[in-house]
């Protein structure tokens, strides 16, 4: 195979420069290429080639969600144009605070290899840079595949803290991704957290922690911090019976400061969760997402 057999073509690619400003990070250089190699008329392969160098600064991370000592998530999204489904999402960057704030990080990835009679051109792909204040993902480099079928799926908020703090979901989606060996269950959703006042989330806290003073008062607590709600993903037959059960633990809070003082903007979360689907004669049918305590998962 020949030099002329590879060609390399520009993809554009979109920066969420806000949600990246409000978690500390900017991009100064980034460039993603389609590289297509040609074995015959009817046989190509493809993937993406995805360079970037970003920077983290500690002092713009205005608001901070997510527990431990790693910074942001950065997240590159990978869709097709005009596809009813969502993006892939892909980390490109998950360390400590300390570590990406050392020095700039180079970024170099290559996506899974896709193979097509008729090769995808560049507009058919479409790309973007974003960071989310909490995030429970499948990080593939990936494309999706074009065969899907979508299920009905609803979503039950069960959580009891409703007043204090609770998910609000903006997108769902479930889909069943069907590749050439096997067909996956896909579930998306996304959305914000939206919190009451300090007194609500002192009496979630409070009733979190039953050893403390029920009596406290948020000068006698503050500083705290109050779970994000979780979720449970239920895959059900055409029937009703029960195939499959996951949960997603989110891993974030609401913090509580000194004197009451409260974030100043809403979190934005993002869960997007693949399960493999074993070959039986039960096909899914659809999915419930049931939102419950962090302390129920």
């Amino acid at each position: 195979m020949g030099d002329d057999d590879k060609t390399v073509q520009r993809l554009d690619l979109e920066v969420d420069e806000r949600s990246l400003s409000h978690l500390g990070w900017r991009i100064d250089e980034i460039e993603a290429r389609l590289i297509t190699t040609t074995y015959g008329e009817w046989e190509h392969h493809q993937e993406i080639a995805l360079t970037a160098t970003a920077r983290f600064l500690g002092e713009d991370w205005s608001d901070r969600f997510g527990g431990g000592d790693c910074a942001p998530a950065l997240l590159l999204e990978i869709g097709r144009t005009g596809s009813p489904t969502p993006p892939l999402y892909k980390r490109l960057v998950l360390e400590t605070v300390t570590k990406v704030s050392e020095r700039p990080q180079r970024i170099c990835e290559t996506s899974s290899s896709w193979e097509r009679e008729s090769p995808l051109a560049p507009e058919q792909i479409t790309l973007r840079i974003t960071a989310l204040d909490v995030e429970e993902i499948e990080s593939d480099f990936d494309l999706a595949p074009e065969k899907h079928s979508m299920l009905p799926i609803e979503v039950i908020d069960e959580s009891t803290q409703t007043s204090a703090v609770r998910l609000a979901v903006t997108t769902s989606s479930a889909n069943v991704l069907h590749d050439l060996w096997d067909s996956r269950l896909r579930v998306h959703l996304a959305g914000s957290a939206v919190f009451g006042a300090p007194e609500e989330l002192l009496a979630a806290h409070l009733a979190a922690h039953d050893w403390r003073d029920q009596d406290s008062t948020l000068e006698d607590v503050c500083p705290f911090e109050v779970s994000l709600p979780g979720l449970v993903v239920e895959v059900l037959e055409e029937g009703g019976t029960l195939l499959r059960e996951m949960e997603i633990s989110f891993y974030g809070s609401i913090p509580v400061g000194e004197a009451g003082e409260l974030p100043a903007r809403r979190p934005r979360w993002i869960a997007d969760a693949i399960y493999d689907l074993p070959r039986t004669a039960r096909e899914p049918a659809r999915v419930i997402v049931r939102i419950v305590d962090d302390d129920d998962l």
